[in-house]
């Protein structure tokens, strides 16, 4: 549910903010993506992200078969844009494992928005999205398809502090 997108001046522009505004952060070369397929969905998933609600995210191992440099591992850094390309924040990948889409479980939910930390909610997105795309290559998804899936943590900007100081 997101692409990779290019380097543009906007975002290297937003490298920079984040890189002044984080000096104790090593901030060196980022990845850029967006999240879901749709601008409706990427006005869902970032702000959520923004939130401190969404920690960490899913993707299909097959994405990543052709070239394995540009999924995510440990320590990568991702500017996260709107589906416009605007630039949206910044976060760091903790965490990556590989997992059969059967063996997506309670624990690796908990790092979705609200609405999708259910097992049978969170299958049922994932296998009607992934099914579309694997059935426009002409490939079937399966049970035990590996799922990548990975947390971060947001490092730009900050989540905003809810409530009064």
């Amino acid at each position: 549910m997101s692409s990779i997108v290019p380097l543009t001046p906007a975002v290297e522009r937003f490298i920079e903010e984040a890189r002044a505004a984080l000096p104790g952060e090593r901030i060196g070369a980022c990845k850029v993506r967006t999240y879901g397929g749709s601008e409706t969905m990427s006005n869902i998933i970032v702000p959520l992200i923004l939130q401190g609600q969404k920690t960490g995210t899913f993707a299909m191992a097959l994405e990543y078969e052709q070239d394995p440099a540009t999924g995510p591992h440990v320590g990568d850094l991702y500017v996260v844009t709107w589906f416009d390309g605007r630039p949206a924040l910044l976060y760091r990948i903790t965490a990556v494992e590989q997992v059969p889409f059967e063996g997506i479980n309670h624990d690796h939910v908990q790092v979705e928005g609200p609405n999708a930390r259910q097992v049978e909610i969170w299958r049922k997105i994932h296998w009607d999205y992934w099914g579309g795309t694997l059935r426009q290559r002409g490939l079937e998804p399966s049970m035990q398809m590996p799922v990548v899936f990975s947390r971060f943590e947001l490092l730009y900007p900050k989540p905003a502090a809810s409530g009064p100081a």
